[in-house]
């Protein structure tokens, strides 16, 4: 009994002075990649997930940080997740919508009315519901989502501020099935291009423009070879904080938790960065020359991008996900 009370004397003293855990955090290693600058929305991201595991497990918990595609492109970084040969990353959700279907649902146009919307549905149980079918379809697990600012038309022609003000014009989109139907609805034949060839190919007039957040607008000072942005709510720019689901289904409770943790913070500190940056960026577009527009019609163009929903339920789990989600959103 004496040892059994001096044991538990010596146990009180160790918690009491912060020596014992009580979480347990084996020590290891995790590989973190993104195809993008450490400035970026995933750089920041990836950056607070760092700090955040390694200060809470005592320095059990490291973090390798790989920047602007030294490991590949996104959808290599999605590979490369699969494979258990990096842990966590970082991509536009149109890049995971390949290997998980399901994720399709957050990039139908105008999903997100709001950026606030958004907010609401990832921090939802039904967004939860969707990352455990991404899981299962992907061999990748979101552990949360990132929210960037509205993928906004930019042109070098004229201003754009009716729908019909697109005819003629010769606009980029991704190479993905969705864009192209939604900007067919708009009425004019879109130019699917890879986006390592955009700059040069509006610089030479091949296309006359493009759509991307303003935060892009300026890190590739876009008013070199466009004059006119038009704010287009179709497109919310979101993307995954993503990790193996092979690494990820052999961590013990703890470091799911710290996982889980750590990715709510990262991500709603990248949310607030990135409202306060795309305002930024808009200024420096305002002041290098770029005239802005704002649709007179915008629920013309709501209409008719919601009009492709029923082509893409099958596509990206069933009307009855997408139901879900829109009720989050009307909440």
């Amino acid at each position: 009994m004496k040892k059994f009370a001096i044991a538990l004397c010596a146990l009180g003293v160790a918690v009491a002075c912060g020596t014992v855990s009580a979480a347990d955090y084996p020590s290891m290693k995790i590989r973190a990649a993104t195809a993008n600058i450490e400035a970026s929305h995933h750089g920041i991201c990836l950056n607070k997930v760092k700090e955040i595991v390694e200060k809470e497990s005592g320095g059990k918990i490291k973090m390798e940080i790989f920047y602007g595609g030294s490991l590949g492109d996104e959808q290599a970084n999605v590979k490369q997740l699969r494979n258990n040969e990096i842990q966590m990353s970082t991509l536009t959700g149109n890049n995971l919508v390949a290997f998980a279907p399901s994720a399709g649902v957050f990039t139908l146009p105008y999903i997100f009315p709001t950026a606030q919307d958004a907010r609401k549905v990832f921090d939802s149980d039904v967004a939860k519901d969707i990352n455990e079918t991404i899981a299962k379809e992907s061999g990748t697990r979101p552990l949360h989502w990132l929210i960037g600012g509205y993928r906004y038309l930019t042109n070098s022609k004229h201003p754009i501020e009716k729908m019909e003000d697109m005819k003629g014009l010769k606009i980029r989109v991704s190479p993905s099935e969705m864009q192209l139907a939604t900007y067919r609805s708009f009425g004019i034949e879109p130019h699917p291009m890879a986006w390592s060839e955009v700059f040069n190919a509006l610089q030479q007039g091949v296309i006359d423009g493009e759509e991307n957040p303003y935060t892009v607008m300026r890190d590739m000072k876009f008013w070199e070879v466009q004059k006119y942005l038009t704010e287009v709510h179709c497109t919310l720019w979101i993307g995954p904080l993503l990790v193996s689901e092979k690494w990820y289904r052999k961590l013990n409770d703890d470091t799911k938790a710290l996982l889980a943790k750590a990715a709510e913070e990262a991500v709603h500190g990248e949310w607030n960065w990135s409202e306060e940056q795309d305002g930024v960026a808009k200024q420096d577009c305002i002041d290098h020359g770029m005239q802005i527009s704002t649709l007179q019609d915008e629920d013309k163009w709501q209409a008719a991008a919601k009009s492709i929903w029923p082509n893409f339920y099958d596509k990206v789990g069933g009307k009855d996900l997408v139901d879900k989600v829109v009720k989050v959103v009307e909440q």
